[in-house]
């Protein structure tokens, strides 16, 4: 599927806002992004570590594994596939390929995370990586369909290898926890046919902030057994955390409820907040949060992979939802026609 004609959406992250009727929007909202400070590319040598992931979309994996501390450059690109020489549009073609029958192994978009081992291990940037997306989906990440898409570990050496095997069975451990019996479907493989994406993909949502990406993590902390302490915030804490990041002091009407869920990096959120939160004079209430799910007791009908997204709950069950945004008119339809379902 080619990501250049889905609606206009980003990927979600932790994190909560109340927003009243008419209320004014949290200044925070607007803010440019924050600058990782360990971010420098010109530290990068010959002998600087790193690991080849695939996430999804590399658009938002980059931005995702930037985030980082200790991490000094991402690159999006290509890899895990039989092609030598890869570029963006070889994947695709090739993804069709093998929905016709052919025989082939297609690359994976991938972003190779250099780090510097002062500030981090592979460990750690392995436990962001689990975090960070969703490895359950197989061919797949949120609305980007193909094995292009797929969850990946490409490894150089047994080291990397191990640690990415341990990490993947704690964190499957980390999602039965929560109730989650999905299995991980991450490929962990030897890094093959390496190539960097073209020059427009790299920094991508740097240049084009309101560009797509649907990546979203599942919600669920790496639990680390050594220490039963995860290296998030866990599922159930997003609900019930302190310092306002959970629900326990949003006054929600369990009869009927609008909730939008954000993130921070989320052009269309701005948007979304700018041109309809600000000017809400809608009798239903709704609650803005960037949280990745609803309260215990309320129900979803499917995973939320991107960014705005917002539910309607009538008895604490979503009715209906709208994903993206796609100009304030849009919205208001869709909303008049939601509020007439029963």
């Amino acid at each position: 599927m080619n990501r250049r004609k889905r609606a206009s959406c980003s990927f979600l992250i932790l994190g909560v806002l109340a927003v009243a009727a008419g209320g004014l929007l949290n200044p925070h909202l607007l803010e440019g992004k924050t600058v990782n400070p360990s971010l420098n590319k010109a530290a990068v040598g010959p002998d600087t570590p790193y690991i080849v992931l695939g996430m999804g979309c590399f658009w938002g994996a980059e931005k995702r594994m930037q985030a980082l501390t200790g991490v000094l450059d991402v690159e999006a690109g290509y890899a895990g596939g039989d092609m030598p020489s890869p570029v963006y549009e070889t994947l695709h073609d090739t993804e069709k390929a093998i929905e016709e029958g052919t025989p082939v192994k297609n690359h994976a978009e991938v972003v190779k995370v250099y780090y510097d081992p002062r500030q981090t291990t592979l460990e750690r940037v392995l436990i962001h990586f689990w975090e960070n997306h969703n490895p359950t989906q197989g061919n797949r990440q949120g609305n980007d369909i193909g094995s292009n898409y797929r969850s990946a570990v490409f490894y150089r050496t047994d080291e990397e290898r191990r640690w990415a095997e341990k990490t993947r069975e704690v964190y499957q451990q980390s999602l039965k926890k929560v109730g989650i019996a999905k299995p991980i479907t991450t490929e962990i493989a030897p890094l093959r046919n390496y190539a960097a994406a073209e020059d427009y993909h790299q920094d991508y949502l740097e240049k084009n902030p309101l560009g797509y990406c649907g990546l979203g993590g599942i919600g669920v902390a790496y639990l680390d057994p050594r220490t039963a302490v995860g290296g998030a915030v866990p599922h159930e804490a997003a609900e019930t955390g302190e310092g306002g990041q959970g629900w326990q002091n949003v006054a929600l009407n369990v009869g009927e409820q609008l909730i939008a869920f954000e993130a921070d990096d989320c052009g269309y959120c701005r948007q979304f907040d700018k041109e309809v939160l600000a000017v809400w004079k809608n009798p239903l209430p709704i609650v803005s949060t960037h949280l990745t799910a609803p309260p215990e007791g309320w129900k979803l009908n499917g995973e939320l992979f991107a960014t705005p997204t917002i539910v309607l709950f009538r008895d604490r069950q979503e009715v209906a939802r709208y994903t993206g945004y796609r100009g304030a008119g849009d919205f208001w339809r869709w909303l008049s026609e939601a509020g007439k379902s029963t």
